[in-house]
């Protein structure tokens, strides 16, 4: 198996980077507001500069505040970094027998029909981050070996906007040398648990006892460690079912008007209704991004799947009763299809 993994480089912050141009180079952090008060809340993610004064993800809002006085903070904005995320999806999707999306920022290709080695495999990385950055204006770290957690560790080595294979040939020093804070899935208390009893790098697991691993870690984590050392370990890269995919637009000026809001509405349904050929929502979502970043959205649920010709009304009533309630003038309009089925379910359904 080849493995090409993909990460794209603090992608949150890279977004608004790329959304404002004059933002590239100053300290930003993109932060999960509470709205308790003005600085309550947690960071999402910041950008290297940010990261280069102690600003970390999951750091208290008013701590990075402290940290960083003069950076630029930012609410997060779910549904624009999705919708960037989804482009950048699909053009890995045409590089890869199958991927697995492992998070809105991270992907495993399996390219093992698509090359035949890994030296191949790092000239069709360069063409991957090529094409993401000509399109989307964002760049990615890859990480390129023969299994899932090589490959990750790989990207880790070489962020941000880097490349690096493991060769097969180097696979057991590597591995020997490998810090164990350093492994996916070993997490700070284990790291921590290992390292008292003398365990530092993988390649100190010849110093134990498979039962002396096992009483540390428990079966499931010793054996993976195992596995990795001697060659062993394979986890397939594995395709995940789309439960619901969706399209989000910018309008042209912030309005509640619903004739300047319907063409574009309708543009969604129909770009979303494209990413799922040969399948049907049964359940029908508009989502209204206000001019304060705020989200607002109502949903349908169905007993069968909705053809296209049937959702334009749908959006358009949900529509009605987001400003029905809400005063306020919107900036985006997005769609979203979920809990989707085949069409020949709905065949089955009307049989």
């Amino acid at each position: 198996m080849i493995v090409i993994f993909v990460d794209f480089d603090y992608f949150f912050a890279q977004v608004e980077e790329v959304l404002n141009p004059s933002l590239k180079g100053k300290p930003i952090v993109v932060c999960v507001y509470s709205g308790r008060d003005k600085d309550s809340g947690a960071v999402a993610t910041a950008n290297y500069e940010a990261r280069a004064l102690g600003v970390k993800s999951g750091m208290p809002i008013r701590k990075a505040k402290e940290l960083a006085p003069n950076a630029i903070f930012l609410p997060i904005q779910k549904e624009l970094y999705k919708e960037v995320s989804d482009r950048i999806m699909n053009i890995l999707k045409s590089y890869a027998d199958k991927i697995e999306i492992s998070s809105i920022d991270e992907a495993y290709l399996d390219v093992s029909n698509r090359v035949k080695d890994l030296k191949e495999a790092f000239t069709l990385g360069k063409k991957i981050k090529e094409e993401i950055y000509n399109r989307e204006k964002i760049t990615v770290s890859i990480g390129i070996a023969r299994n899932k957690v090589l490959a990750k560790i790989a990207a880790e080595m070489v962020k941000p906007n880097g490349i690096k294979v493991i060769y097969e040939e180097e696979e057991s020093v590597f591995l020997e040398n490998l810090p164990i804070d350093e492994i996916p899935g070993i997490g700070k208390t284990l790291s921590k648990r290992l390292e008292e009893a003398g365990i530092k790098k993988l390649g100190d697991l010849h110093n134990f006892s498979y039962d002396d691993i096992k009483k540390i870690l428990g079966n499931a984590k010793a054996k993976y460690l195992m596995d990795l050392l001697e060659n062993r370990y394979e986890d397939k890269v594995k395709e995940k079912r789309i439960k619901h995919q969706g399209r989000y637009l910018t309008l042209p000026k912030n309005t509640r008007r619903v004739e300047e809001i319907k063409p574009y509405l309708f543009r969604a349904v129909d770009e979303a209704y494209s990413k799922i050929s040969g399948k049907l929502p049964l359940e029908i979502t508009v989502v209204a991004i206000m001019e304060d970043l705020d989200i607002v959205s109502r949903s349908k649920k169905f007993y069968h799947g909705i053809p296209r010709e049937k959702a334009y009304e749908i959006c358009e009533d949900l529509l009605n009763q987001i400003l029905k309630t809400d005063r306020r003038n919107l900036r985006r309009i997005g769609v979203r299809l979920g809990k989707l089925i085949t069409s020949s379910s709905l065949d089955l359904f009307l049989k």
